[in-house]
């Protein structure tokens, strides 16, 4: 019983997950207040994933029956559990600021490479949107990719594993297609973030650090993207 549950579970959240693609393309919303069309549809892109994340969040609630919302908190400590062996894992709580900021050196010298062909306007009000789009983004992506994958395999399966194998690899194949970085490089790029971002759900017990870290990949992407030259 709960193996079908928690295939229809996956079922639903992969199909929650492409009608990301669904509003990317055909966005809920059609406001244009900015002069470049590249950021009037980032704008309504992030207004349109907002539902999904809803919807994420909605059928997580629905489906795990012990846990529900409860990771979805501000907790951020916890022992990093190391991938191989039992110790020397270090702490979120004190060791996870340096390791996003080497991700996001990495997001973003990736992200320069495969848009700097075009060059770069940089605008103040494009510089500015940056952190609200970036942290809508960060939300969006971890109530779609990650929360609801980590809390069902907390609550149904006893381990580890089922949470983090879907938040990696649901993540690193959609950013095959992303904006930047994407294709084979974006999404193996993507499948480890997504592994690390699990990871910090699942030892924390709580969202802060996925969100964080996301947030902080995000606006080195982010603004780059939105300042490219048209």
């Amino acid at each position: 019983m709960r193996a079908a549950r928690l295939s229809v579970f996956s079922l639903l959240m992969v199909l929650t997950a492409a009608l990301l693609f669904v509003v990317s393309g055909t966005p809920l919303f059609r406001f244009s207040p900015f002069a470049s069309p590249l950021v009037n549809r980032m704008l309504n892109y992030q207004l349109s994933a907002l539902p999904v994340a809803g919807l994420a969040l909605l059928l997580t609630f629905a489906f795990a029956g012990r846990i529900r919302l409860g990771y979805l908190n501000l907790r951020r400590t916890g022992p990093m559990r190391p991938l191989v062996g039992r110790s020397g894992g270090g702490r979120w709580e004190s060791d996870a600021w340096v390791l996003g900021l080497v991700m996001t050196a990495v997001v973003g010298v990736a992200t320069f490479v495969q848009v700097h062909p075009a060059g770069f306007t940089f605008h103040w009000a494009y510089v500015a949107l940056v952190v609200p789009f970036a942290a809508m983004n960060a939300f969006t992506e971890e109530a779609v990719f990650r929360l609801p994958y980590v809390t069902m395999g907390d609550d149904h399966t006893g381990s580890r594993v089922y949470g983090l194998a879907m938040g990696s690899l649901v993540f690193g194949v959609s950013h095959f297609w992303g904006v930047a970085p994407n294709g084979l490089v974006g999404a193996v790029m993507s499948a480890f973030l997504g592994f690390v971002l699990a990871k910090s759900i699942q030892e924390t017990k709580g969202f802060f650090w996925a969100f964080s870290l996301h947030f902080m990949l995000n606006l080195a992407g982010m603004l780059l993207i939105l300042n490219r030259t048209p």
